[in-house]
C-alpha cells in the first residue's frame, strides 16, 4: 500500500534538502585547509648559524591538529666567501700587529683562506596560539632541537700554516613567531628565541692530527630567522 506523504511534511523534508544541498554546495566552494608546508630559509644564504659559513636549509612542516603541528629541517652549510674575505683581512690584521709587537718592523699582510663544510638537522613540535585560525597560522610557540657538525680548513698562504678546526653544536631552544598563508599557498613564518648551547670545538694541524680542544663558548642560544613556504 503507497505510503502518502502529508504536504505539511512534504514542505518541510524539501526545505531541509534544499537547504543541506546549498551548504554543501557553499563548503565544496571553500579551499581545503593547509596541512603541509615547504620550506627555505633565504637569509640562511647570505650567513649561516655558524661563522664564516652560508647555509642552504630545506624545511618540511605537517599539521597534527588544530593547534599543533611537527617539523624538520636539513642544512648544508658551505663557505661564506664575503664574510671569509673579513674574517681573513682580521686575522691578517693581527698578525701584523703581533709581528710589529715582537719587534719586525715590516708590516706583513698575509692572504688567509677558510672553507667551511658541514650539515645542520633541526625538529620542532609547534603549539599554535591564535584561536581565531587553525594551524599553520597564527602565533606559536615551539621547543625547537638542531644539531649541527662542521669542520673548518684554513691557510695562511704566506707563511705556510694550516690549520682545521671540527665543531659539533646542540642547541635546545623555545621558539617564540608568527607564521601566515597569503593567498592560497605562499608562507611567512618568522621567529626570535632563547635557549641552551653546547658546542665543542677541536683543532688539527696540517696533518690532520689533533692538537687541542678550544674553550667552551657561552652556553646561552639566541634564535631568530625568516623562512619563507609553499602550503599545500
Amino acid at each position: 500500500m503507497p505510503f502518502a506523504v502529508p504536504t505539511r511534511w512534504g514542505s518541510a523534508l524539501g526545505a531541509c534538502l534544499l537547504l543541506s544541498g546549498t551548504a554543501a554546495g557553499q563548503s565544496a566552494g571553500l579551499p581545503a585547509p593547509k596541512r603541509n608546508i615547504i620550506k627555505l630559509a633565504p637569509l640562511g644564504w647570505i650567513h649561516g648559524q655558524l661563522p664564516f659559513s652560508v647555509e642552504s636549509r630545506v624545511g618540511y612542516e605537517r599539521v597534527l591538529g588544530a593547534r599543533s603541528s611537527v617539523a624538520a629541517g636539513y642544512s648544508y652549510l658551505g663557505t661564506n666567501h664575503p664574510f671569509n674575505f673579513i674574517g681573513g683581512a682580521a686575522l691578517s690584521a693581527a698578525i701584523t700587529t703581533a709581528l710589529v709587537a715582537g719587534g719586525h718592523a715590516r708590516v706583513a699582510w698575509t692572504d688567509v683562506r677558510t672553507r667551511t663544510q658541514g650539515h645542520r638537522f633541526q625538529v620542532q613540535y609547534r603549539h599554535y596560539l591564535t584561536k581565531r585560525k587553525p594551524a599553520p597560522e597564527g602565533f606559536y610557540l615551539s621547543p625547537h632541537y638542531s644539531y649541527t657538525t662542521a669542520t673548518y680548513r684554513s691557510e695562511v698562504k704566506d707563511l705556510g700554516i694550516r690549520f682545521g678546526i671540527k665543531t659539533t653544536n646542540h642547541n635546545y631552544n623555545l621558539l617564540f613567531g608568527f607564521q601566515e598563508v597569503l593567498g592560497r599557498h605562499l608562507v611567512v613564518d618568522v621567529f626570535t628565541g632563547l635557549g641552551y648551547r653546547n658546542k665543542t670545538e677541536k683543532t688539527y694541524d696540517a696533518n690532520d692530527q689533533y692538537t687541542g680542544t678550544a674553550d667552551k663558548e657561552s652556553p646561552l642560544k639566541v634564535s631568530s630567522g625568516l623562512n619563507i613556504g609553499w602550503a599545500f
